[in-house]
C-alpha cells in the first residue's frame, strides 16, 4: 500500500469537505465571511486552476478545481451574508495581496511563486483575524479545524520526501489554519469574559 498516496487522498477529501460546513455555517448565520479575504482566495485558486488546466493538466487539477469552486461559492455568499472593512488595515492588506498576485502571475520561477502564494494567503488570513477582533463569533471553527487536520495528513504524506520547497505550502497551511482556529476561540472567549457596561440610570 502506498501510504503517502493514501494520506494525500485523505487530506484532499478533508480539504474539499471543509467547504460544506463552512457554507452551512454561513447560511445559518453563524459565520460572516470576509468579502475581501475570499475574493483574494478565489483569484489565487482561479489562477492556479486555469494555469494548470491550460498547461494540459487534467486529473491533477481536480482538487484545485474543487478549491476554486469552493472559494468562489463562499465569496458569492459573502456578498449577501458577509462583511468587509472590519479593520483600517483591510484595504492595505487587500492591495498587498493583489500586487503580490500580479507578481506571482508574471514570475517564471516556481520556487518564487510558492513563496508569493504564502504572502497572498497571509494577507487574506490576516484580514480574517482582524475581522474576528472586531466581530467575535463571526467565524465557525469546525471548517478551519477540518482544514488543519487535512494539512496534518498532507505533512505526513511528505515523510520520506527530501526536504525542500514542496514542504512550504503544507507547513504554512497547517500553521495558518491552526492560528485561525486559535483566534476564533480566543476572541469568542474574550467577548464572553468582557464585562458589560451598565447603562446610565435615568433621573
Amino acid at each position: 500500500m502506498n501510504i503517502p498516496l493514501v494520506l494525500g487522498i485523505i487530506a484532499a477529501v478533508l480539504g474539499a469537505y471543509s467547504t460544506i460546513p463552512y457554507v452551512a455555517a454561513i447560511l445559518k448565520k453563524r459565520t460572516r465571511p470576509h468579502q475581501l479575504s475570499w475574493l483574494v482566495y478565489t483569484i489565487m485558486n482561479g489562477i492556479v486552476f486555469f494555469s494548470q488546466f491550460l498547461a494540459g493538466a487534467r486529473q491533477s487539477v481536480i482538487i484545485t478545481a474543487i478549491f476554486f469552486v469552493g472559494s468562489l461559492t463562499i465569496f458569492l455568499l459573502s456578498l449577501k451574508y458577509g462583511t468587509r472593512d472590519s479593520s483600517k488595515w483591510d484595504k492595505t492588506l487587500f492591495a498587498i495581496a493583489l500586487i503580490t498576485i500580479v507578481i506571482w502571475y508574471v514570475t517564471r520561477s516556481n520556487y518564487i511563486a510558492v513563496w508569493l502564494t504564502v504572502v497572498i494567503d497571509l494577507a487574506a488570513s490576516s484580514m480574517i483575524i482582524l475581522k474576528l477582533r472586531a466581530e467575535p463569533n463571526s467565524e465557525a471553527a469546525q471548517p478551519w479545524l477540518i482544514d488543519t487536520v487535512a494539512y496534518i495528513f498532507t505533512c505526513f504524506s511528505l515523510v520520506g520526501t527530501p526536504f525542500g520547497i514542496i514542504y512550504v505550502r503544507p507547513i504554512y497551511g497547517l500553521l495558518c489554519d491552526a492560528t485561525l482556529v486559535f483566534f476564533i476561540y480566543f476572541y469568542a472567549r474574550r467577548s464572553k469574559l468582557k464585562p458589560k457596561v451598565d447603562s446610565p440610570a435615568k433621573i
